[in-house]
């Protein structure tokens, strides 16, 4: 198993601390891929950051994936996690909050669990490294009732 990369128990997760304004002009994703409600904590001393996505009873995946037990797809999971990660990135680099990152590859991807609506699933990035001034790679993790359901490594491209 991951290490985690900060302990959710240890945080207040009950508001957001990122005014919906600014989070909708730093992530341009609408519709069914806005996959963040909102963000809950961001510490960039610490250079961390959670977010959260809330899924109804029946959500627009459910329908197709899998009928009649509905599990949140993988590829959703890791979008999610590259939305809050983007978040982190604008911040803690310096890109500014209307510039695009594109999500460039990634690496050590492991899913550990299953999502299953309803149900909050929580994401969190962390600083990682930076390669020039386009480029940066942070890990990521994926959190469901109290349990990691998906680690990784994400590479952001500043578009």
């Amino acid at each position: 198993m991951a290490r985690e990369l900060v302990d959710l128990s240890t945080l207040d997760l009950e508001r957001d601390v990122l005014p919906e304004d600014e989070l909708r002009t730093m992530l341009p994703h609408r519709h069914e891929f806005q996959l963040i409600d909102g963000i809950c904590h961001l510490d960039l001393e610490a250079g961390v950051v959670v977010g959260y996505k809330d899924w109804e009873e029946e959500p627009w995946w459910g329908r197709g994936h899998i009928p009649g037990r509905p599990l949140m797809p993988g590829v959703l999971l890791a979008e999610g996690a590259a939305q809050v990660a983007t978040i982190l990135m604008k911040k803690s680099e310096g890109w500014g909050a209307e510039r695009f990152i594109g999500l460039g590859g990634l690496d050590k991807v492991r899913y550990r669990g299953q999502v299953t609506p309803p149900a909050r699933v929580y994401f969190v990035s962390k600083v990682g490294s930076r390669s020039g001034n386009r480029i940066a790679k942070y890990p990521a993790q994926a959190f469901c009732e109290g349990k990691m359901v998906m680690d990784m490594e994400l590479l952001g491209v500043l578009l």
